[in-house]
């Protein structure tokens, strides 16, 4: 513990003390050429309000115009939305609208689209999982055409944080009109780069857009995205040129891509989980003894170590070590094969039980479930393994067809944003259908209060109450790693992990 309590804060000061690769002369910045990232799975859907995909993340960031992102360090700062006031005690948010901004259908993004935005995300028709994320906005007023009035129903602190994500997305009202269900396969935003083509596994292609509101920008003429699942051939295509940027390395190959000529490596903390989900209404696991059996049979440091390398760190919570709401001094999370036992007991099944956990068919995550696999084993617990291709797995988790499931969450500047979506009774990600009224209350409370001691507290209450119920069997909190070719210029990381290309130019065409 000590050790990765070490390695966090080197981690976070290389982060502060990393190179600003913005900072350079303006006319050292070349325009046009094309840029090739190779990701680690295809696109599930075009539309960032029906997304539950982190892929999907990166191509938005680039599409998709945000009414506020975040900086290197958390701030929130302007996008869409130039200035805001908060008013009446944290209910009511006036936004000042960015004026002059096109969407790339030529259509006017202005005050009377937000509130079109807002109102398609809350409609329950849609069963967008951007509702929950803006549950407590209960109006959406347009005052002017530049300005925008939003009351919610409690003071609600991580809502700007929220905004930078894919609720403050913003789409195109006569595009979505024009393309309906389609829509998905037809994206229209107000970002940098237009969309032009997406042919299914194989590639996905972003253009220039002339009509951007920032002057100047972007400077590349085109995007393109690889899916290639397999992080040891993506990092083969990164080495022979055939990539110039790749999203997600194994932690194996770190150290090469180090050592290797012509390419650089970013490695800062990230906001990530990984976990498994249980089921919690599908037995065996709607026994809460049952979770906790699993919960205590896990040999996180020996995941850590093997599977990562030693890179990033053993989770207990959805709260990374980045995130100040992580209760570092809660131990109840290392391995005890007595409690596990004395667990299964407890639930009734004293002999060990057998159940099936989906997983993604990729390398590191099948090394992690065939070491969970040998771990559970000498508890007496069969885990047997069903591996599918991310879209499958994806589709199965929102589908709650599933007793088990591993898949990670790629996280949220806020916490509420890593707890919320997945531990509240009515969070858009709860897919493993948990509830308890207590975790209910923490979750809200900790939402409406803006003191960040007292918030930290609540956390503190949610991190134990998780261990307790066990819903999810929390893993690991990955260091996040980007990789690029030395003419790729201009990058900024940050730890959300996304791949913001407005800035970036190539040195070499």
């Amino acid at each position: 513990m000590k050790a990765w309590r070490t390695l966090a804060m080197m981690l976070a000061v290389c982060a502060l003390a990393a190179p600003d690769w913005t900072a350079v002369p303006a006319q050292a910045q070349v325009r046009g050429g094309t840029i090739r990232i190779g990701m680690d799975a295809d696109n599930t859907t075009m539309d960032p309000h029906r997304s539950t995909a982190a892929v999907d993340r990166q191509v938005y960031n680039n599409i998709y115009g945000k009414l506020v992102d975040i900086d290197s360090k958390f701030g929130i700062v302007p996008q869409l939305a130039q200035s805001w006031d908060v008013k009446n005690g944290g209910l009511t948010y006036v936004f000042k609208l960015r004026r002059g901004v096109k969407f790339h259908d030529g259509t006017d993004f202005n005050a009377e689209s937000v509130k079109w935005n807002f109102d398609r995300m809350r409609d329950p028709a849609l069963a967008s999982p951007r509702r929950s994320e803006i549950a407590p906005v209960k109006d959406v007023k347009v005052v002017d055409p530049s300005t925008v009035e939003i009351a919610l129903s409690a003071p609600f602190t991580p809502f700007l944080s929220v905004l930078s994500d894919r609720a403050g997305m913003m789409v195109s009202r006569a595009a979505v009109e024009k393309y309906k269900d389609d829509f998905a396969r037809n994206p229209v935003g107000t970002g940098p780069f237009r969309f032009v083509e997406w042919v299914k596994d194989d590639h996905l292609t972003l253009r220039r857009f002339d009509g951007y509101w920032e002057k100047g920008l972007p400077h590349l003429d085109e995007v393109v995205y690889r899916p290639i699942p397999d992080s040891s051939v993506r990092f083969t295509a990164m080495r022979t040129g055939q990539i110039d940027f790749m999203h997600q390395i194994h932690p194996k190959d770190v150290a090469a891509a180090k050592a290797e000529r012509g390419l650089r490596v970013s490695e800062i903390p990230s906001l990530w989980w990984q976990g498994i989900h249980l089921n919690n209404q599908v037995a065996p696991f709607s026994a809460k003894a049952l979770r906790q059996a699993i919960w205590y049979a896990v040999d996180r440091p020996v995941i850590q170590r093997v599977v990562y390398y030693n890179q990033g760190g053993p989770a207990w919570s959805p709260f990374p070590p980045s995130m100040w709401a992580q209760d570092r001094d809660f131990t109840d999370w290392r391995r005890d094969p007595a409690k596990a036992r004395a667990k299964l007991a407890e639930g009734g099944m004293p002999n060990g039980l057998s159940f099936t956990i989906k997983g993604w068919n990729q390398p590191t995550q099948v090394q992690e479930l065939q070491i969970i696999q040998v771990q559970l084993k000498e508890i007496g617990v069969d885990m047997k393994i069903e591996l599918l291709e991310f879209g499958k797995l994806l589709a199965d988790l929102n589908g709650h067809n599933f007793v088990a499931l591993r898949l990670g969450w790629s996280g949220r500047p806020d916490p509420d944003g890593n707890a919320h979506v997945f531990l509240h009774s009515k969070g858009g990600l709860n897919r493993v259908r948990y509830g308890n009224p207590k975790m209910d209350e923490l979750l809200d409370q900790a939402r409406s209060e803006a003191d960040q001691a007292k918030r930290k507290a609540l956390y503190t209450q949610v991190t134990r109450l998780g261990a307790e119920d066990a819903p999810y069997i929390w893993l690991h909190h990955d260091a996040e790693v980007k990789v690029w070719a030395e003419q790729v210029k201009g990058f900024e990381h940050i730890s959300d992990g996304m791949i913001r290309l407005k800035g970036v130019w190539l040195e070499k065409r």
